[in-house]
């Protein structure tokens, strides 16, 4: 007989006869549970999308990534940054701007891609604008944690840091929606 059945002796036509104290060892062995994932949890000490803290400034050790002609507009090439777990994403926009983010959806942790101009999360559906990494459709709701890159006269580029997450305060414009460019061209 396992140890938690002679713990809890219940049975399914005796389980509205139960006493307080049975109900009590219950309890405690449930929120010993929650203590020790919350404990495990504290001492990782890693946040949920692999970021550190949010404008933390920048990296000891910048990330080479390569020559700045190696991309062409539309094109994507993916990277590590902190670690061998940060995954990042390094983009070049139709208009030619080079952009970086972590790869990471802020809904569910799903890996971002970039394809056909646009950054999704195919889990759920998900869009992100590709100039600041604000969602535009499905279910994510905060922006994608963004990398400073550098290019260096040579022509390198070099992952430098992070970029703080932008607010809606400070954007200039309202995202293009890939729902509702489908509706319109219907």
């Amino acid at each position: 007989m396992a140890w938690w059945r002679r713990a809890f002796p219940l049975e399914l036509a005796e389980e509205g006869h139960f006493s307080r104290r049975e109900f009590a060892r219950f309890l405690a062995l449930v929120s010993a549970g929650f203590t020790g994932g919350i404990g495990y949890l504290w001492l990782r000490k890693k946040p949920l999308e692999g970021a550190s803290d949010p404008g933390s400034g920048p990296s000891e050790h910048p990330v080479a990534l390569g020559m700045a002609t190696d991309l062409k507009n539309g094109e994507s090439k993916l990277f590590k940054f902190r670690d061998a777990h940060d995954a990042c994403i390094l983009l070049r926009t139709a208009k030619g701007e080079l952009k970086a983010y972590r790869q990471t959806c802020t809904h569910l942790g799903c890996a971002v891609r970039f394809s056909g101009g646009r950054m999704e999360c195919p889990c759920h559906l998900g869009f992100f604008e590709t100039d600041r990494g604000f969602p535009v459709q499905g279910p994510p709701s905060r922006p994608l944690s963004a990398i400073a890159i550098e290019q260096r006269a040579d022509g390198s580029l070099w992952a430098v840091g992070e970029l703080p997450k932008p607010t809606l305060e400070n954007l200039d414009r309202v995202a293009d929606c890939p729902r509702e460019k489908a509706e319109v061209q219907a």
